[in-house]
């Protein structure tokens, strides 16, 4: 039996200290914030999103991210699936293979992986912020405030740099960093990006479906089909999450970055302009906005009023065939430049971390250190939107802890 000491009770750290803990060791989680798992009870909107249908490696990213291979072959969805029933959480699944808890709440996830981990009798120090870590004669020393525990293993499982404002700090990079391991520099994904265009506040709050292509330096890198949410500093839903990965990567070079949104996808540049000839009948005694609020959000519509400078344009009839055409292309090529996203602050999650080249492909060791493990978020690994990320956090902590 080994005394494992683990840094942060977060989804990794939680799962971690489960499958140590059933494994007979015994088990000391450290936490600096009062509550577990507090990033667990934000996904999803709430609703949890643990995890996919549709698991593959296609799905994440890092520098080596094929070494992981072997981790999500450990713990794929069916695996996923069985680990939860056991603790008696029972499952729906909503579009695009993600999966939920079927109580809706995220609070169930936590309550029933808490309830498990004490059962088991893993032993919690909640505001025990672990603020160094040194290696002594086979040991590992934890200081925590004023004392200091001594453990077999350490897991290193911090998180990131996402969502400090619940509780998350780049702690776990400098115990890397102390131990002699490389960290690639973190930077936010799966965050909203903040446009150039002050005008696209005026549809803030409109939600649409639609396509989004990105340009990174007038090269297209990427494109995504699914929720644009107009917001007052730009843009977020869905699809902007999806490409947000490569906007902060070309940020951080220095890279200028613009995107082209179809707003009606599912009609064509030549049936859209068909169906503005035709409303013209329609148009009469209306104004611009009015007009195009019988096909469009109004907010929506002052927007492309302004962006293609047609506030001129008192009466929808007056529209030239030139002024229809900026129409059509405004509806399915909207241009607007990026000029950053919203940070770490608003990220739902990190990319970058502990360099995968220096740990065990399949117990997550460390190379350098014996008996020092890292899971979750802390490593370079960063998944799509749609429960990814979570299901590597509990497939890394389900590794380490069947390893240990």
């Amino acid at each position: 039996m080994k005394r494992v000491g683990i840094v942060g009770a977060g989804a990794s750290g939680l799962v971690c200290a489960i499958e140590a803990a059933r494994k007979g060791h015994a088990v000391f989680v450290f936490e600096k914030n009062s509550k577990v798992g507090r990033k667990i009870l934000a996904t999803g909107n709430g609703k949890c999103n643990i995890s996919n249908q549709n698991i593959t490696l296609e799905a994440y990213h890092g520098e080596a991210i094929s070494g992981m291979k072997e981790v999500l072959k450990r713990f794929d969805t069916f695996t996923c699936k069985a680990f939860f029933a056991k603790l008696g959480l029972e499952f729906r699944e909503g579009e695009e293979g993600k999966l939920y808890p079927m109580s809706h709440q995220a609070s169930s996830v936590v309550d029933l992986l808490l309830h498990e981990a004490r059962s088991l009798g893993v032993h919690f120090f909640l505001e025990n912020e672990v603020v160094a870590i040194e290696k002594k004669e086979g040991q590992f020393a934890l200081h925590v405030k004023e004392q200091t525990h001594l453990c077999d293993a350490c897991v290193i499982a911090t998180g990131s740099l996402a969502m400090p404002n619940l509780g998350s700090s780049g702690s776990g990079y400098d115990f890397a960093k102390a131990f002699g391991h490389q960290v690639i520099e973190p930077f936010p994904s799966l965050v909203q990006c903040v446009c150039e265009e002050a005008h696209v506040a005026l549809a803030s709050g409109v939600k649409m479906e639609g396509v989004v292509e990105l340009f990174v330096e007038n090269q297209k890198v990427q494109r995504a089909t699914g929720d644009l949410l107009f917001t007052a500093y730009g843009l977020s839903g869905s699809a902007i999450l999806e490409i947000s990965r490569k906007v902060s990567l070309a940020s951080v070079r220095g890279e200028k970055v613009h995107v082209v949104l179809d707003l009606m996808p599912t009609l064509s540049k030549e049936a859209l302009q068909s169906l503005l000839q035709k409303r013209v009948a329609t148009a009469q005694g209306k104004s611009l906005s009015l007009w195009l609020e019988g096909m469009i959000p109004k907010k929506l519509a002052l927007l492309i009023i302004h962006h293609e400078k047609l506030l001129h344009v008192k009466e929808a009839s007056e529209l030239s065939a030139k002024e229809l055409k900026k129409l059509v292309f405004a509806l399915k090529a909207l241009r607007l430049s990026v000029t950053k996203t919203k940070g770490f602050e608003s990220a739902e999650v990190c990319a970058g971390g502990v360099e995968l080249r220096e740990i065990e492909t399949k117990s997550l060791q460390s190379r350098r250190v014996e008996n020092l493990y890292f899971c979750g978020e802390v490593l370079d690994v960063d998944g799509n939107c749609g429960g990814f990320n979570l299901h590597f956090a509990w497939a890394s902590g389900f590794c380490v802890g069947q390893s240990l």
